[in-house]
């Protein structure tokens, strides 16, 4: 989730391309993991600290 964040703060990828790029093939596989250790959305994760 390390990578994801990083990925999310300092890129402009889709959040579709983050989660392929780690390893995911869904982004809702990806969104859902992501919300569930963060307690907060991969979007609303982005909006806030980018």
């Amino acid at each position: 989730m390390q990578r994801a964040c990083s990925f999310l703060q300092f890129s402009d990828l889709k959040i579709k391309e983050i989660a392929f790029r780690l390893g995911y093939y869904d982004q809702f596989h990806f969104s859902k993991a992501f919300n569930k250790e963060m307690e907060i959305t991969p979007k609303e994760y982005r909006r806030r600290y980018k």
